[in-house]
């Protein structure tokens, strides 16, 4: 009983460990490829052109 709840509790650790890492690498690479765009990181002070 123990054993099965540490053992899905590592694989749920591990799980979210690797998906917070893919995450940062993602947000590494949109942050210092110039060519890539991101909503987060726009230097937009005018608004939207919406026609």
């Amino acid at each position: 009983m123990v054993i099965e709840f540490g053992l899905l509790a590592l694989i749920v650790f591990v799980f979210v460990m690797v998906a917070a890492y893919a995450g940062a690498l993602r947000a590494l690479d949109v942050y210092l490829d110039q060519d890539q765009d991101s909503i987060f990181l726009s230097d937009d002070s005018e608004p939207p052109n919406t026609r």
